[in-house]
């Protein structure tokens, strides 16, 4: 029988470790890091992407303002392809630590609770960002910049068109892997794979501070409430502040594969 020796206990009945534990455990480290990296993309690239564009409606005249609608064209331009490299590689690094337990465990888990409401959430923030995508050309018109806004306009459409047919897509495979969930039954845990530990406590104060400041800004960006230039550059230093904390808190253990 595969197994996986556990860390802090012998194996059951004296079994000796399968020869794929040491692989499997290297596969979940590569998923583990590959999601911290994208998460911190996701709230480094929203938090810059919104902070910019508040910055330029906060500014006294169109002329003022050109530069920071030049500035969100440009994190929006560098952003979107970053945040679809760094998910890209997250579901790489996650669909083969899958693959590496179904090979030494014999299991193949369904997709639970945690992991579907995670990836609505990362949906979410994806949504978020092509909509702060989409005010691009209202930027530009009001910082007096017409020929540009004009142009932009063409590209938004063509852009909001791509993101409806990718969030029909996605809809699409949610659904179905909701179907699988509640049609599969969940296989007990194997004997000699270690309980996945939590998540250390430091880094759940910096990740929900990151999620309140994030929201904070979009808020301010939906018009909910009206900051000055002084408390959105603090917001969204504390914010950048806390994503990187909440990634880079101290290493854990590498967990089982979570998409």
């Amino acid at each position: 029988m595969s197994a996986l020796t556990p860390r802090r206990r012998p194996a059951p009945d004296g079994l000796p470790a399968s020869p794929g534990s040491a692989r499997l455990t290297l596969l979940r480290a590569r998923a583990a890091g590959a999601r911290r990296a994208a998460l911190l993309m996701l709230g480094i690239s929203t938090t810059l992407l919104v902070t910019v564009q508040l910055l330029a409606e906060r500014a006294d005249t169109g002329r003022a303002a050109s530069p920071y609608a030049v500035a969100a064209l440009a994190v929006f331009v560098v952003t979107l392809p970053a945040l679809t490299a760094s998910q890209v590689l997250w579901g790489i690094r996650e669909q083969e630590a899958r693959s590496g337990e179904r090979e030494v465990f014999a299991t193949r888990p369904r997709p639970d609770a945690r992991r579907l409401l995670a990836r609505l959430a990362i949906a979410a923030c994806w949504a978020v960002v092509v909509l702060l995508g989409l005010t691009m050309p209202r930027l530009f018109t009001d910082a007096g910049l017409y020929g540009a806004a004009d142009r932009l306009a063409s590209a938004a459409e063509t852009l909001a068109m791509t993101c409806y047919m990718g969030g029909m897509a996605f809809l699409l495979w949610w659904g179905r892997d909701v179907i699988v969930a509640a049609a599969r039954r969940q296989p007990p845990p194997d004997p000699w794979d270690d309980a996945v530990p939590p998540r250390p406590r430091e880094r759940r104060l910096p990740a929900a501070a990151a999620i309140v400041l994030v929201l904070a800004l979009i808020s301010a960006r939906a018009h909910l409430w009206a900051p000055d230039a002084v408390t959105v550059l603090a917001l969204a230093v504390a914010a950048l502040t806390a994503c990187v904390a909440a990634v880079f808190g101290r290493p854990g253990r590498a967990p089982r594969s979570a998409e």
